[in-house]
């Protein structure tokens, strides 16, 4: 193959490798089912505006990604896990077409095989469209201070308006920091064309809140605002981490790239300053808030992409090292997994498999890099973990369903032959595969109040929250159990 060919069949080979695993998994347990929850309560209310989860509003994201998700169900079905994340995969392909259009194939690769965004492009989460529509917006922004063009602003305010439909106001939080940080360093003073794309960016969201909190009522409104706004920035009841939090993680949330990225940002700071005000408009005010999760770091990847493919262009010092160094994890990763491997996956077929396969990949991918030109280097760094996990997508994700899904859960509900009306979950999962038994679609998700008022003749309740149900669980004895991601839940029949 022609060396110049090398990299877009690099790409396009990328975005179909992110169409493997949703042709045979389940959605995981928890944001993925507690989502197929919400979309099954939209097909079945007609609450297509406000979203429920257990028939009370869904306030912990705005409804965008759902409205898609929902529509995509009538053509391919609730239980169909293309439609909760073709969302996903359809803003992969947009942000990797946006990175090629700026930074050219190489921005699109290294952004398309970090880890974080090409593992949320399978999901049915809505993080990789988030992230897509700030890096849409903020390149507009680019546009604008490089032009003085108030069209790319105004299409700046349109699409952190929508990225704020999909997840929430942090995308307004960014882009006002960014044009902060670049008004302060190229001495621009904010000018009255400028608030209509302030106005643009809070309106459009506004237009589906304020019906909300009218549908919704006052409780809506201040459970909106106060605690899933407020509350997580200031006092989060969830994922609580100090404000280091994320400078410590930083080489698994952009790993195979952070030595890379790092090279790039020391040689490149001085004239690349728009992609580092990036980096620092999305680290600065997350690192603020209370609620931390290494997800929230995916909106830097499109900058840390283009700033590691001009890195790579220009030939930074200590590239090929880092693209050596993050193949070498890997291989040590693997080498460290044959060797403590948890008890429960010692007799899984396909593992040793797995470990043999990172193993060898990881050997001529190294000799690759180190040989190779530096733009084929990088290929190499990008490809190992990739393909380490398409084996696992491959060969290992029967195992991943059983261990990931609430596959065991439903077969657990069928063995013990009960009416779904009476069978009651707390602090479980919300049931979802693709071939649900329907009728299980009638069991209850119960607060300790219903289950004391309505004794069920099944209970099932996360082990780490039985205490929390005690006097509702007197007179049932335990009858099963069963394990998902990790975490045991006990099965109670009265």
């Amino acid at each position: 193959m022609p060396r110049q060919h090398l990299l877009p069949v690099a790409v396009f080979l990328l975005f179909f490798s992110v169409l493997i695993s949703p042709a045979q998994r389940d959605l995981f347990v928890g944001d993925e089912t507690k989502y197929g929850q919400v979309v099954r309560e939209m097909r079945a209310t007609g609450a297509f505006f406000l979203p429920t989860l257990n028939g009370t509003p869904f306030t912990h994201k705005p409804p965008l990604h759902f409205w898609a998700v929902d529509l995509l169900t009538f053509p391919l079905g609730i239980y169909s896990t293309w439609a909760f994340v073709l969302p996903s995969i359809a803003a992969f392909a947009f942000l990797l077409w946006l990175m090629w259009r700026r930074g050219g194939p190489l921005a699109a690769y290294v952004c398309g095989t970090s880890l974080l965004i090409w593992g949320s492009a399978q999901t049915a989460r809505m993080d990789v469209a988030f992230t897509a529509l700030i890096a849409l917006g903020l390149l507009q922004m680019e546009k604008f201070f490089e032009r003085d063009d108030r069209r790319a602003l105004l299409w700046c305010g349109v699409a952190l308006g929508a990225a704020t439909l999909v997840k929430g106001p942090m995308a307004i939080v960014i882009g006002l920091l960014l044009f902060l940080l670049e008004s302060l360093r190229r001495r621009r003073l904010p000018r009255g064309g400028d608030a209509l794309s302030l106005l643009v960016m809070i309106v459009l969201p506004l237009l589906w809140f304020v019906p909300a909190v009218l549908m919704g009522g006052e409780s809506y409104a201040r459970d909106v605002m106060v605690k899933q706004t407020v509350g997580r920035a200031i006092a989060s009841w969830v994922h609580k981490a100090p404000p280091w939090y994320y400078l410590e993680r930083l080489p698994l949330s952009l790993f195979p790239w952070f030595f890379l990225a790092l090279a790039s940002a020391v040689a490149l700071w001085r004239t690349h300053r728009f992609l580092i005000n990036w980096i620092l408009a999305v680290l600065l005010p997350y690192s603020l808030m209370s609620s931390k999760l290494d997800v929230y770091m995916m909106a830097m990847i499109p900058a840390v992409a283009l700033l590691v493919a001009e890195g790579v262009r220009v030939g930074v010092r200590w590239a090929r090292g880092a693209n050596l160094m993050a193949i070498g994890i890997v291989f040590v990763g693997a080498i460290a997994g044959g060797v403590k491997m948890p008890r429960e996956f010692e007799s899984v077929t396909g593992v040793n498999g797995l470990i043999a396969f990172t193993l060898v990949v990881s050997v001529v991918a190294f000799i690759i890099a180190a040989r190779a030109s530096l733009v084929t280097s990088t290929i190499a760094a990008g490809a190992v973990p990739v393909a380490a996990l398409l084996f696992v997508a491959i060969y290992l994700l029967p195992f991943v369903n059983g261990f990931g899904s609430t596959q065991a859960l439903v077969t657990v509900l069928q063995r013990q032959r009960v009416a779904p009306e009476e069978i009651a979950l707390y602090a479980a999962p919300y049931l979802w595969t693709r071939d649900l038994p329907r009728s299980l679609e009638r069991v209850v998700y119960a607060d300790p109040e219903t289950l004391l008022r309505t004794k069920p003749s099944l209970i099932v309740t996360s082990r780490g929250h039985a205490k929390e149900i005690a006097p509702a669980l007197a007179g049932y004895r335990k009858v099963d159990e069963v394990r998902m991601i990790g975490k045991w839940f006990d099965v109670y029949r009265r």
